[in-house]
């Protein structure tokens, strides 16, 4: 592909790790092509994304996808299935080439959308729009109600309990009104340990969200009371530039906030660099 490459030398991606992006790409197009049908652009453009989240932010252990003390990462876009498939085989959940190859086919381990108890590495299913980003709300919740009854006396990032919640979602994510109900909630009750991450491509399947969703995402989601950053890719004085690293601090910004969720919107362009 010829395309600038990610800007990600601070969080010390190799020239393994962008051919490790690359690769997530070609095979989000390949499964698709093979299938014949499914949703590629998404995941093609958010492969540097889902990869730095796997690669340097979730604290996980693919050897045992259930350990109590991981972080959780919840596809709320879950018609972009192969975002996290992709990610699961290159991370060593279990997940083989033959499985991405069977994307979308009956009894596969890599079905139309992520599916909880089916794929390890998968916490929940997800598909409706904006069911993941609502749960993730829940998830938030339940892990520091754990914490209070379970470690109540233990320091800060010491329990077990103490993770984050990881959410990527759409724009049709963003237009439901369960997520605007959820995200309410969640800034009520200040939770600290979730962090959702908006894909702002301004596409939907309806096409340009122009016709449908103008609203600033940015301000509602401060006056919900989320703590909210924008990354944005188009930015770049060179024109398109993944710009990781910049990315990658706004994670941390972001964890370093515990009195508040945080958002995080992300101007991408939905299947670059793909011609």
């Amino acid at each position: 592909m010829n395309a600038i490459s990610p800007r990600a030398e601070k969080v010390g991606w190799t020239e393994l790790d962008l051919r490790a992006v690359d690769t997530t790409r070609v095979l989000a197009a390949d499964a698709v092509e093979k299938v014949g049908n499914g949703h590629p652009g998404t995941a093609i453009s958010l492969a540097p994304v889902a990869y730095l989240l796997y690669q340097n932010v979730l604290r996980h252990d693919p050897a045992d996808p259930a350990w109590l003390g991981r972080d959780r990462f919840i596809l709320s876009a879950g018609h972009s299935s192969l975002t996290q498939y992709i990610q699961l085989y290159l991370g060593g959940f279990g997940l083989e080439l033959g499985d991405l190859e069977a994307l979308r086919t009956w009894g596969s381990l890599t079905p139309g959308h992520p599916e909880f108890g089916h794929t390890d590495g998968v916490e929940i299913t997800t598909g409706p729009l904006g069911q993941g980003l609502a749960s993730s709300v829940g998830f938030a919740m339940a892990s520091r109600r754990e914490r209070g009854l379970l470690d109540p006396d233990a320091a800060p990032g010491e329990s077990p309990f103490d993770h984050f919640v990881y959410v990527i979602a759409s724009d049709g994510d963003l237009q439901e009104g369960v997520t605007s109900e959820a995200s309410s909630i969640a800034g009520t009750q200040e939770l600290g340990n979730l962090i959702v991450l908006w894909d702002d491509n301004h596409i939907s399947i309806e096409g340009d969200t122009e016709i449908a969703f103008t609203e600033d995402v940015l301000a509602r989601y401060e006056s919900y009371g989320w703590h909210v950053q924008y990354v944005d890719w188009t930015a770049d004085g060179d024109g398109y530039r993944e710009d990781v690293d910049s990315l990658a601090a706004a994670i941390e910004a972001a964890k370093a906030v515990t009195d508040r969720p945080s958002f995080i919107g992300i101007r991408t362009i939905i299947a670059w660099p793909s011609p």
